[in-house]
Parts: C-alpha cells; sequence; structure tokens
C-alpha cells in the first residue's frame, strides 16, 4: 500500500531587490529508475496547492507525493544571500514519510545534520548528480582513519 507524504514545500522566489534567492525541488529515488525530478514523476503527485512564496517575485507550491515500497524522497532547500552566500539542507524520506536523513549545506560544507549515516549515499548521488559545488563532506558514512 503506497504512503502519501503531505505537504511538501517546492519554491522558487526571489526578494524585490534581487538579493536574495530561494530555490527548492523534490527528487525521487526509484531503484529501478534511479533518481528523478518531480516533474517526471506526474504519477507520484497525489495533491498541488499553489501557496504564497517566501520571497515578493516567483513562486510556490504545496504538493503531496504518493510513493512505493523502497523509494525515497529528497527534499532540496537552498537560499543563496546579499553575499552570495549558499545555506541550505538536502532532506531524505521513506516511502512511510519519515524523515530519515538530512544534511545541511553551508558554502560548499556538507554535513550531516539528522539521521542513520547509511543514508549519506543518497545525499552523495544528489550532489554529483546535481553538480553541487562540494568542498568538504562530513555526512557520517566517512572511514576513520
Amino acid at each position: 500500500m503506497p504512503e502519501i507524504i503531505s505537504g511538501l514545500r517546492i519554491e522558487s522566489s526571489k526578494s524585490r531587490t534581487g538579493k536574495h534567492v530561494l530555490k527548492s525541488t523534490i527528487l525521487i529515488y526509484k531503484k529501478d529508475k534511479g533518481l528523478l525530478s518531480i516533474s517526471k514523476h506526474r504519477e507520484a503527485i497525489v495533491g498541488e496547492e499553489q501557496v504564497k512564496p517566501t520571497y515578493r517575485r516567483g513562486w510556490a507550491k504545496k504538493i503531496d507525493v504518493r510513493l512505493d515500497h523502497g523509494d525515497y524522497l529528497i527534499h532540496i532547500w537552498f537560499v543563496k544571500n546579499l553575499w552570495g552566500k549558499v545555506k541550505g539542507y538536502i532532506s531524505i524520506y521513506n516511502h512511510r514519510g519519515e524523515l530519515v536523513y538530512r544534511a545541511k549545506y553551508v558554502d560548499g560544507d556538507l554535513r550531516r545534520s539528522t539521521g542513520d549515516p547509511i543514508y549519506a549515499w543518497l545525499v552523495r548521488l544528489v550532489t554529483q548528480q546535481l553538480k553541487i559545488p562540494v568542498k568538504r563532506t562530513r555526512l557520517g558514512d566517512e572511514k576513520n582513519e
């Protein structure tokens, strides 16, 4: 029985001056298909609702997603401030809608915030596929020397 994860927010907005930019998206990892954008999984979206964006210009939606057993949902949220610093997080949810891992990103430094380090491979896959610049990682799966 597929579970439904509700209230996930995807957004692309910019402040009035253009000095702050927020981008967030959702990816779904399926065992047989790999990592795909939510726009390529239209059948997974159960509900969609337009909401007010964080900043003045742009758009935002709240969506409900249905996942099958063994699938993972990756929610990516990044903000760029007026000095060009990028901050955000990458959250991983299992098919039951439970947050199993969260990694915090601050200017190329990616570190584990919560969750079991066994899911760090999924964060590494996302950063490679989306070409997110990473200088240093502390995801919990590094080997101690």
